[in-house]
């Protein structure tokens, strides 16, 4: 038998019915892919502010491939946003987008209807990409360390047009070797008024396999913690206090002189009149724009707390006097609930 004559690998994989096992476990990939949609959704959100139109981003597939195999995945010109990891995690990001998306966000981002007729990217418009960009992988990284546990930061974004028709052209070097994996995630854009668009992002194996120890150790400790508090919820019993009905002594007008009293009546008090609260994470507050809507722990016709000096003393109804606000107070906080309130 001649050396021609015995099989490749290649051949031996599919006579077997498939590609040779790659380095990634399915529990990675399924982690990559909630990575994926979980950051880009924060960086649709970001784009979402930017463009003033509603930006939704999920991640349809994950596979895995040898490095060399990558730039054949793509034909034509491309756009190539290669963003590195600089603290936390070590490696490259590198996301490849068509070239009609950009042109039209970038439209967008300058006053158009996201509409074009040509999708030529001058350096203007890859500049303007570049930011949004830088903003939207600064989202995703910020999401990434809440997910993994650590601080991720990451370089500015590096943007280019490449022709992946021209064999010179080379790829991003998002690993060391050609013949090592790397994980290929398919993402699905939507932005409200234009048609959906793919763009993909390539990671390294090795880094996908660094996300996968952080990602399950982070849970692990979460999943501890609350493990913790149910035990320490089991070993304390909390019951509510009971406060008695506080009655006004028959006494205790006259306990204090007059002239003393009338001492206190021009001391200021501020009042203030509570429309209602909510609790808000910093992300929430600072994604916060002009049309934002806050939604309160108040119903709809629900009486408003009047406090003095932050204490809550009564209650009331807003209503409307010539052209002011004004409050009818409705109802006197009795001295026991008075009293629950201090004590909280």
């Amino acid at each position: 038998m001649t050396e021609n004559e015995f099989l490749s690998q290649e051949e031996i994989d599919k006579l077997l019915g498939g590609e040779a096992e790659g380095v990634l476990t399915p529990e990675e990939k399924d982690m990559i892919g909630e990575i994926g949609n979980i950051a880009m959704g924060s960086a649709a959100t970001t784009l979402s502010m930017i463009l003033g139109r509603n930006v939704n981003i999920t991640v349809p597939m994950v596979r895995e491939e040898k490095m060399k195999n990558v730039k054949s995945d793509f034909n034509g010109e491309k756009v190539v946003v290669t963003v590195e990891y600089t603290e936390g995690l070590k490696g490259l990001n590198v996301l490849v987008l068509e070239k009609s998306l950009v042109a039209a966000i970038v439209d967008l981002m300058m006053g158009g209807s996201g509409e074009v007729e040509s999708e030529e990217l001058d350096e203007i418009k890859l500049s303007a990409i570049g930011e949004a960009m830088n903003q939207m992988m600064g989202s995703a990284a910020t999401s990434l360390s809440e997910l993994l546990g650590i601080t991720v930061n990451i370089s500015p974004p590096k943007v280019e047009i490449l022709n992946f028709d021209d064999p010179s052209t080379k790829f991003p070097p998002v690993v060391d070797d050609p013949e090592k994996d790397v994980a290929v995630v398919e993402f699905e854009i939507e932005i409200e008024g234009l048609p959906k668009s793919k763009f993909y992002q390539v990671i390294g194996a090795d880094l996908v396999k660094k996300m996968y120890e952080y990602f399950t150790r982070a849970h692990k400790e979460e999943a501890e913690e609350k493990k913790e508090e149910k035990k320490e919820e089991k070993k304390v019993k909390v019951e509510p206090v009971e406060f008695s009905e506080l009655k006004p002594s028959g006494t205790a007008k006259t306990e204090i002189p007059q002239d003393k009293l009338e001492l206190l009546l021009d001391v200021p008090l501020k009042v203030t009149v509570e429309l209602g609260r909510t609790r808000m994470t910093l992300k929430r507050v600072l994604e916060m724009i002009p049309g934002s809507i806050i939604e309160l722990d108040k119903l709809t016709g629900e009486p408003v707390d009047i406090l003095v000096n932050g204490k809550l003393i009564a209650r009331g109804e807003v209503v409307v006097i010539d052209e002011n606000f004004g409050v009818r107070v409705t109802e006197i906080v009795s001295p026991k609930e008075r009293l629950e309130l201090l004590n909280e």
